[in-house]
């Protein structure tokens, strides 16, 4: 019934024909699919001798929703389209079809598998229409059907989390008909058969009793007014799911219109880009074989960072080890460990704190978080070297020092890779994978596996100074500090950038980190411009943030400190008129040119790494897409021109790729 080289293919059992869509890897409903899909459904429907179709996708997921990268082609929306064209010929399809549904139906997969007369799953299948977090809503249908399977209140809370539930869960809410354990495919014909005599259903049909729907949406919209965490799509998702009020082509219409408005938007593509360029993070190549989970790890250093990093292992069901230095350390730094595994009901057995090196000997990881001093680390490394076993991952949790000279110390810097979380370790996604010069292949396709088992972004750099985050951040930071020497006040530099979209302006940073961390790596490094007086007289003084009380603002008030006010007096004899546009191209811009330097110099190994760093680690807005991406929008000719207004050198490689008309979001390191 079908060509060899179809995406979709056909089985009959009997009088039920299972359709099986095979576009891998996960069943994109890409145009390809969704032609061979169409012409497929179309001649079931019409051959007498099958009673009763399976819809279900090869291998090991139903499908993922819709390709995204056809966006960006335009190929999205292009019949036969899966919004009116597919789901419409379910709609009325006189044969029964039941989505036999395992893997994942998200999206455009399950708004699919929602058009369909049944539903069945396996208990582990994920469920859900995720498109608000990509900037979007769902457009073929999923604002209509949905509610009126699942009801209005979990239907609105469903698509404006962007969450997924299990099958298990889904045929609670009346998701899905029933839950199969064994074969999937032998468990939909059979439950297809018994149905097959009576009038196919159709949601469609059902009637959506919400005598409650305006007061949650009127409720909904107060609440995504107040928050600045508001996803883009969220007024237009509450647009389409007042529209079941209507009759259902005509909901269908302004659903379809919503989505389309939303296309069109600038932080849909922003989202979209986000979205794949956090897939690509952290790929690396591996000798074919799979790369196993770490059971056992050790932490060694119990402050801050160390506790972080413990909860996040233990939090993904790794047993760990905190190592610290004496008994009083080690029972404080357990202690507090304890009291978050209580409060979060982890497994309290799987940890233990211990005293000295000795106790590493039984990890597949060992992740050093001690104080960012050279000579300190090199210290902890000879000794993990001697203690830890062949073959274990020996991990620096180091934001800006030299990993090749930590790894040098050992006698086997092939299985020496950077860890660089970010605080709070357990909460904060991102990680820095640092690749030295001895790391092998097999250590660094270890630490990814490790980011990813944790639920964490990973992000390949190489060694230099700051890596990517640290040493792009002290550019923004420098041009902030610069503006201070110009006479712009802390608070109102913060301001403006928080009103364009960062989630705190640089002087909240710095007073959250503590003034004197970065004074310290500034004096190690010899970084003494004049640029930096005012910063330098802050940690000097003590006036180190929250944790002093007062740092660039007082606390608790969060009032600009007055002190800062006569220092920036005492400092800038002659305040310039500087702009809100100004402020922000000046920081923004100093971000873009110091991310191109980071790729040039073959330390970042593709541009939209930065993005993802900067997306995930230091609150660039999410519907910016990240510095590159938006300089992508704006336009590199733009941006360079306003580099030379502020006397600025643009790294070449901007000027290359705007000489030549292409987007800097594209490049990709050559070796990479």
């Amino acid at each position: 019934m079908t060509s060899p080289d179809s995406t979709v293919s056909v089985e009959r059992h009997g009088s039920t024909a299972v359709v099986l869509m095979h576009s891998q890897p996960v069943n994109c409903l890409n145009h390809a699919l969704r032609t061979d899909l169409l012409a497929t459904l179309e001649q079931v429907e019409h051959d007498s001798t099958i009673t009763a179709v399976v819809l279900t996708g090869a291998d090991r997921t139903f499908s993922a929703g819709a390709d995204l990268t056809e966006f960006d082609r335009g190929e999205a929306l292009l019949e036969p389209s899966l919004h009116l064209t597919i789901t419409g010929t379910l709609d009325m399809m006189r044969t029964p079809v039941v989505a036999a549904i395992h893997g994942a139906a998200l999206g455009g997969g399950l708004e699919l598998a929602l058009a369909c007369h049944y539903r069945i799953a396996t208990p582990d299948a994920r469920l859900g229409l995720p498109e608000i977090t990509l900037g979007l809503i769902p457009g073929a249908g999923g604002t209509q059907r949905l509610p009126r399977a699942v009801g209005f209140e979990t239907a609105l809370n469903l698509v404006l989390g962007g969450s997924t539930v299990t099958g298990t869960v889904a045929q609670g809410l009346g998701l899905v008909d029933e839950v199969v354990l064994g074969d999937l495919v032998d468990a939909a014909v059979r439950f297809v058969q018994r149905v097959a005599l009576t009038a196919p259903p159709r949601l469609r049909d059902v009637e959506v009793r919400a005598s409650e729907r305006e007061g949650l949406i009127a409720f909904a919209r107060r609440a995504a007014g107040r928050s600045r965490a508001t996803r883009p799509g969220t007024g237009y998702a509450l647009d389409a799911l007042a529209a079941t009020a209507l009759p259902f082509d005509d909901g269908l219409a302004t659903e379809l219109r919503l989505f389309q408005s939303l296309c069109a938007s600038t932080s849909a593509p922003a989202f979209r880009y986000r979205f794949l360029a956090e897939r690509r993070a952290g790929r690396v190549k591996t000798a074919g074989s799979r790369v196993p989970n770490v059971a056992t790890a050790a932490v060694i250093g119990g402050g801050t960072m160390g506790r972080g990093i413990a909860l996040a292992l233990l939090a993904a069901g790794i047993s760990v080890v905190l190592v610290e230095t004496d008994q009083d350390r080690a029972d404080a730094a357990a202690a507090a460990v304890m009291a978050e595994l209580k409060r979060r009901r982890l497994k309290p057995e799987q940890f233990r704190g211990e005293v000295g090196l000795r106790h590493i000997g039984d990890a597949d990881l060992v992740i050093e978080a001690v104080f960012e001093d050279l000579a300190v680390k090199q210290a902890v490394f000879a000794e993990m070297d001697r203690h830890a076993k062949p073959g274990a991952l020996l991990a620096s949790n180091t934001s800006s020092l030299d990993l090749d000279a930590i790894a040098g110390v050992t006698g086997r810097p092939a299985d020496v890779v950077g860890l660089h979380f970010f605080s709070p370790a357990d909460v904060m996604r991102l990680v820095e994978i640092i690749e030295g010069a001895a790391t092998s292949a097999d250590t660094l396709a270890r630490a990814a596996r490790i980011t990813r088992q944790l639920n964490k972004i990973g992000v390949v750099s190489g060694v230099g100074d700051g890596f990517i985050g640290n040493r792009v951040m002290d550019a923004y930071v420098r041009q902030a500090m610069i503006l201070l020497s110009r006479g712009v006040p802390p608070d109102r530099v913060d301001a403006v950038l928080e009103s364009w979209g960062m989630a705190m302006g640089p002087f909240r940073v710095l007073d959250l980190v503590g003034n004197d961390i970065p004074w310290q790596a500034r004096q190690a490094r010899g970084a003494t411009g004049p640029e930096w007086w005012l910063a330098d007289q802050l940690a000097i003084r003590g006036l180190l943030g929250r944790k002093s009380g007062a740092g660039w603002y007082r606390y608790p008030q969060r009032t600009l400190n007055p002190e800062v006010g006569d220092l920036i007096a005492e400092w800038c004899r002659d305040p310039a008129a500087i702009s809100d546009d100004e402020i922000v191209q000046r920081c923004v811009y100093a971000l873009v040119n110091e991310a191109a330097a980071v790729m040039q110099d073959g330390v970042a190994r593709r541009a939209s790494d930065i993005d993802v760093v900067f997306l995930n680690g230091y609150g660039f807005p999410a519907e910016r897409g990240g510095p590159l991406h938006h300089a992508d929008h704006i336009g590199l000719d733009r941006v360079i021109r306003a580099m030379r207004r502020f006397a600025w050198t643009p790294t070449p490689l901007l000027t290359e790729y705007a000489r030549d008309g292409l987007s800097i979001t594209t490049w990709e390191k050559a070796t990479a």
